[in-house]
């Protein structure tokens, strides 16, 4: 079902480990390891693009990896999106390591 105003998100478009024929979207300089559905909500509530999580979904590239998505709501390109997210969650993992 299609959503008006709004993108997916799933996780594995951030994963570092993915090549772009497995899915990752966002360039390998941004992207991180073994990205998480309950992070990247966080960082799309901290962006303010009201997420709504699906927990139990796989993505078609891996079917048998219940990985979960997420919709948000669509403020700009997608790739834009993509990207702000990606840096987030980068800025969020470094900060961790402090």
């Amino acid at each position: 079902m299609r959503k008006q105003k709004k993108i997916i998100l799933w996780p594995v478009y951030f994963d570092s480990s993915k090549t772009r024929k497995e899915g990752r979207k966002v360039p390998k300089s941004v992207a991180v390891s073994n990205p998480n559905l309950a992070e990247l909500q966080r960082v799309a509530e901290h962006l303010r693009l009201k997420p709504e999580a699906e927990a139990n979904t796989a993505h078609s590239a891996a079917p048998w990896r219940k990985t979960g998505r997420i919709w948000v709501q669509k403020k700009g390109a997608k790739m834009q999106i993509l990207m702000k997210i990606a840096k987030e969650i980068v800025a969020i993992r470094q900060q961790a390591k402090k």
